[in-house]
C-alpha cells in the first residue's frame, strides 16, 4: 500500500512506526536545475510491505526523518545512493547511516555499474516498471495520483534487490570490498562544498602556474557567488568561459567585456569584480594540475592493451570493469605508474598489481 505523508500529525505516527526496525528503504524526489543546492520534494520510505511519501515541502518539522537518517541501528537501503545522500546531507546536515547500495552492490557481483533501478528490479523480480514521471517538477503542488505511483514503486522493491544482492555478495566473498567501497561513497567531505576546493572540478594542467593559480581563484569567487545567490554555477560563469577569461589576462574590465565571455546583463557587474580577483591573487610555487603530454601511438596502444586486460579481469572475476577502472584511471596509472585508486584497498591485488605486471611484460621487463 503506498501512503501519502502531507501532515505533521502523519510523520509523527509515522515515527513511532519507525521505531524498531532493523532496515527500510529510502528514495528522494528533488529538483536542480534552477538552483545551486538540490531542492528535496519528497523522501519515498518502504517498510513492512507498504510505502510512505513525504511531502517534505508540506511539512515544517521534519525531526523524525533527521532522527530516521542518523539512526544506527537501521539500515537505510538505496539504489544509487550519491544524489540522495548530498540531497539529504543538504537538507539534514548529516550523510545517512548505515546504507547499503544495491546498485553498488549488483556492481560486485557482474552487473553494469550504472545499472538502473528498473533494470535491476526485473532482473531480480521479473517486475517490469512504468518510468513515465521520470522528468516530472516534483515542486508542484497537489501531487498527482501518477507521480505517487512512481514515487512509492521506487521503493516498493529495493528490500527483494537488498536480499539478492547481499546474498551474492556473501556468495561470492565480495562483501568486505562492497564495505571498503561503501565507505568511500558515505565519506562526508563528498558532499561538501567548500568553495576554496572548486578547483578541483577543472582542469588547468595547461595553464603556466600563474594562470593555474587564477584559474583556481576564479573558481573559487564563482563557487561563492552561486552559493550565495543559489544559483548553478554555470549561470554565473560557464566552465569554457572560465578558461578563456584565463588564457586572455584581461588587464581591464574592457577587456573582458570586448571579448564577450560574460553575461550581456552580468557582464558589467562581474568583469571589475574578477579584474580586482587577478590583481589580488597570490601564486604559489607549486603546480595546481600537472601537465599532460598527449600520449605517443606506442603508448595509446599499451594503454589500449591495459584495458583489454581490464577487460578480461571484469569478465573472470564477474565484476563491473567500470568498478574496476575507468580508462582514466588506466591512462593515469600508465602515465605515473601510481594510482590511489588502484593501487589501493582491494583494488590493488585484483586489478592495481596486475596491470603494473602486464605493463612491464609489454614492456620488456
Amino acid at each position: 500500500m503506498n501512503y501519502l505523508i502531507d501532515k505533521q500529525q502523519q510523520l509523527d505516527e509515522l515515527a513511532g512506526q519507525l521505531s524498531g526496525l532493523s532496515s527500510v528503504a529510502v528514495d528522494t524526489e528533488f529538483l536542480r536545475e534552477k538552483t545551486y543546492n538540490a531542492k528535496l520534494c519528497l523522501v519515498q520510505l518502504g517498510f513492512n510491505g507498504h510505502q510512505y511519501c513525504i511531502d517534505v515541502l508540506a511539512i515544517a518539522d521534519l525531526s523524525a526523518l533527521a532522527n530516521l537518517l542518523v539512526d544506527t541501528s537501521i539500515l537505510k537501503i538505496f539504489h544509487a545512493a550519491s544524489q540522495d545522500l548530498e540531497v539529504l546531507y543538504q537538507q539534514f546536515g548529516a550523510i545517512p547511516t548505515p546504507i547499503f547500495d544495491t546498485q553498488l552492490a549488483a556492481a560486485f557481483c557482474g552487473s553494469d555499474l550504472q545499472i538502473g533501478y528498473a533494470a535491476l528490479v526485473e532482473q531480480v523480480t521479473g517486475v517490469s516498471l512504468a518510468k513515465g514521471q521520470a522528468r516530472t517538477d516534483w515542486s508542484k503542488r497537489p501531487l498527482s495520483s501518477a507521480q505517487l505511483s512512481y514515487a512509492g514503486e521506487d521503493v516498493e522493491h529495493l528490500h527483494a534487490l537488498y536480499e539478492s544482492t547481499f546474498n551474492q555478495l556473501n556468495k561470492l566473498g565480495r562483501e568486505s570490498w562492497f564495505l571498503e567501497e561503501l565507505a568511500l561513497l558515505v565519506a562526508e567531505e563528498n558532499y561538501q562544498m567548500n568553495p576554496a576546493l572548486a578547483f578541483r572540478r577543472l582542469n588547468g594542467g595547461g595553464f603556466k602556474i600563474r594562470d593555474q593559480y587564477r584559474l583556481k581563484a576564479l573558481a573559487q569567487w564563482r563557487e561563492e557567488l552561486a552559493q550565495e545567490r543559489d544559483i548553478p554555477r554555470s549561470w554565473v560563469i560557464k566552465d569554457r568561459a572560465m578558461y578563456d577569461i584565463v588564457a586572455l589576462n584581461p588587464k581591464k574590465p574592457e577587456d573582458l567585456l570586448n571579448a564577450d565571455l560574460l553575461g550581456k546583463k552580468s557582464g558589467p557587474r562581474f568583469a571589475p569584480q574578477i579584474i580586482e580577483l587577478f590583481k589580488h591573487t597570490q601564486i604559489g610555487e607549486e603546480r595546481l594540475w600537472r601537465a599532460v603530454e598527449p600520449l605517443s601511438k606506442p603508448e595509446k596502444k599499451l594503454c589500449a592493451d591495459m584495458m583489454k586486460k581490464t577487460s578480461q579481469i571484469s569478465e573472470q572475476e564477474e565484476i563491473a570493469q567500470a568498478l574496476l577502472g575507468t580508462r582514466k584511471d588506466i591512462e593515469k596509472l600508465f602515465r605515473f605508474r601510481q594510482s590511489k585508486k588502484l593501487l589501493k584497498g582491494w583494488r590493488n591485488e585484483l586489478i592495481g598489481q596486475p596491470l603494473l605486471d602486464h605493463l612491464k611484460a609489454q614492456q620488456g621487463g
